[in-house]
C-alpha cells in the first residue's frame, strides 16, 4: 500500500472478519445448488445449502442438516426427509425431521421425529413422531407417536401411541394407548387403553380399559374396564367392571362387576353388586345389595338395604316378605 494512503472501509472489514463467501455450490451436498451470502455457515442462502444460520429460501428441502433461523421452503423436501429446524420453518408442506420452534404451512406440516411448540398446517399437520406444543390441523392432525400439549384437528386428531394435555377433534380424538387430560370430539373419543380426565364426544366415548375422571357422551360411555367419577351418556353408560362414583344414563347404566356410588337411568340399572342407590324404572342386582333402590320394579338377589317401587323382590327374604308391593327391606 503506498505510504500516507488510508486502507478502504470495507478493507478493514475484510481484515477482521474475513471473507464473505458467495457460493453457488455445495461442496457437501453433491448436486444441489445454493447460493448463499454467508460466514461461515451465517447468513442468507438461497437454495439447498446443509447447514445454515440465518436466512434460508429453498424450492424443495434435500439432504438438510441444521438450520438455526428462517427456513422457507415451498414443497415438501425429499425421502429421506432430514435435518433440523430451530426457529421458523414456513412454506406450502414444509417439513425436517424434526422442528423446534414455529412451523406454519399453507397445506401442511410434516416431520419425521418431532414436532416442538407451535405448529400450524393449513390441512394437515402430520408427524412420524411426537406432536408438542401448541398443535393445529386445518383437517387431521397425526402424530406417530404421542401427541403432548394442546391439539386441534378439524375432522380428526390421532396419536398412534398417547396422548397427553387437551385435543379437540372435529370428529374424533383417538389414542392408540392412553388419553391422559381432556379430550373432546364431535362424534368419538376413543383410546385403547385408558382415559384419564375428561372426556367429551357426541355419540360416543370408548376405553378399552379404564375411564377415570369425568366422561360425557351424546350415545354411549363404554369401558371394557372399570368406570370411576363421573360418567353420563344420552342413551347408556356401560363398564365391564365396576362403576365406582355416579353413572348416569338416559336408558341404562350398566356395571357388569359392581355400583359403588350413585347410578340413575330412565329404564335400567343392571349389575351383580350395588353398594349406594339407583333409581330407574328397573333395577337389577344379580348378588348383594347395599343401599337404595327406587324403581318401578325392583329386583335383588341378596337385600341388605331398601328397595322402594310399585313392585320390590327380595331373594333372600322369606315369604310372604320376598315380593312386596311399595317397600322392601332387609337390614
Amino acid at each position: 500500500m503506498t505510504p500516507g494512503r488510508r486502507l478502504p472501509w470495507f478493507g478493514i472489514t475484510l481484515l477482521l472478519v474475513g471473507p464473505v463467501r458467495l457460493s453457488s455450490q455445495d461442496t457437501s451436498v453433491a448436486g444441489h445448488f445454493h447460493l448463499g451470502l454467508t460466514i461461515h455457515d451465517w447468513g442468507v442462502s438461497f437454495g439447498n445449502a446443509p447447514r445454515v444460520n440465518g436466512l434460508r429460501f429453498n424450492v424443495q428441502d434435500a439432504e438438510l442438516d441444521r438450520v438455526n433461523g428462517l427456513n422457507f421452503t415451498l414443497w415438501k423436501p425429499r425421502d429421506p426427509m432430514s435435518g433440523t429446524v430451530n426457529g421458523l420453518q414456513m412454506g406450502i408442506v414444509p417439513g425436517s425431521q424434526r422442528v423446534n420452534g414455529v412451523a406454519i404451512g399453507l397445506a401442511g406440516v410434516v416431520a419425521e421425529r418431532r414436532l416442538r411448540w407451535l405448529t400450524v398446517g393449513g390441512l394437515g399437520t402430520v408427524s412420524n413422531g411426537a406432536i408438542e406444543g401448541l398443535a393445529i390441523g386445518g383437517l387431521g392432525l397425526v402424530a406417530n407417536e404421542n401427541i403432548h400439549g394442546v391439539g386441534m384437528g378439524g375432522l380428526g386428531a390421532v396419536a398412534n401411541r398417547d396422548i397427553h394435555g387437551v385435543v379437540v377433534g372435529g370428529l374424533g380424538t383417538v389414542a392408540n394407548r392412553d388419553i391422559w387430560g381432556i379430550a373432546v370430539a364431535g362424534l368419538g373419543t376413543v383410546a385403547n387403553r385408558d382415559i384419564d380426565g375428561l372426556a367429551v364426544a357426541g355419540l360416543g366415548t370408548v376405553a378399552n380399559r379404564d375411564v377415570s375422571g369425568v366422561a360425557a357422551a351424546g350415545l354411549g360411555l363404554v369401558a371394557n374396564g372399570s368406570i370411576t367419577g363421573v360418567g353420563v351418556s344420552g342413551l347408556a353408560v356401560v363398564a365391564n367392571g365396576r362403576l365406582t362414583g355416579i353413572g348416569v344414563g338416559g336408558l341404562a347404566v350398566v356395571a357388569n362387576e359392581a355400583i359403588r356410588g350413585i347410578a340413575v337411568a330412565g329404564y335400567s340399572v343392571d349389575t351383580r353388586r350395588m353398594a349406594g342407590v339407583a333409581v330407574s324404572a328397573y333395577n337389577r342386582v344379580r348378588g348383594p345389595q347395599l343401599g337404595l333402590t327406587i324403581g318401578i320394579y325392583n329386583s335383588a338377589d341378596e337385600l341388605h338395604g331398601v328397595q322402594i317401587g310399585v313392585l320390590n323382590r327380595a331373594k333372600n327374604n322369606k315369604p310372604p316378605f320376598k315380593v312386596l308391593p311399595l317397600l322392601n327391606v332387609h337390614l
